[in-house]
């Protein structure tokens, strides 16, 4: 684990008993409902949450239809909050690279306001690649800035931080993310302060 997953570790799991009513469970809520409008799911889907946190998105996309709901979290605290709230779900302590899941697993996969923590973007988007099913889509929320706020946060703030945030991204940063991982259909488009994408893992046979 490297030192930005060590201070996003120690930090969350400092607030996991008070997070829904922390200021950063109230910031985190419009990117998770967004989410929740967004994502499409079916009965019997296979989804997994990564950054998972307590499990709220979980639990509420668990309303939509009726789907079996895996979710990480590198916060030991936050993933025992997560247990207790959903015990339904499957929640495990791993990092989002690598996941721990068989390839072609999952049927979506979702990131609520985290990806800017992570220290391995494009091995992430692998990974992603490999846990989808055919066809499996992986659904993103994620702070938006603008050009010249996000230059601050990534030269000037995130290098001094204790939060372990690494990188916030601007739209065409995270659409090319997932298109060197091999992600079609990528779908993005900023709503106030969330920046949202949408990818399908194609079917090989639809590449020839």
């Amino acid at each position: 684990m490297g030192r930005k997953s060590e201070q996003s570790q120690k930090v969350y799991n400092e607030m996991a008993q008070e997070y829904d009513s922390a200021p950063e469970g109230h910031y985190t809520r419009r990117h998770k409902a967004e989410l929740i409008k967004t994502v499409a799911l079916k009965d019997g889907d296979n989804i997994l949450d990564v950054a998972c946190g307590n499990g709220y998105l979980l639990g509420e996309l668990s309303k939509k239809a009726s789907i079996n709901a895996y979710g990480v979290d590198i916060s030991e605290n936050m993933i025992a909050v997560a247990k207790k709230r959903h015990p339904d779900g499957v929640f495990t302590v791993n990092p989002c690279v690598p996941l721990c899941f068989k390839d072609a697993s999952m049927d979506v996969i979702t990131v609520s306001c985290a990806f800017h923590h992570f220290e391995e973007p494009q091995a992430f988007a692998r990974e992603c690649m490999r846990v989808l099913t055919k066809n499996g889509r992986v659904f993103m929320a994620e702070p938006f800035f603008s050009p010249l706020v996000r230059w601050v946060a990534n030269t000037v703030v995130f290098p001094l931080s204790q939060k372990g945030d690494v990188k916030v991204y601007s739209e065409k940063e995270l659409k090319n993310i997932f298109e060197l991982a091999g992600f079609t259909d990528i779908q993005t488009y900023v709503s106030g302060t969330v920046l949202f994408l949408s990818a399908r893992k194609q079917e090989l046979m639809e590449k020839c």
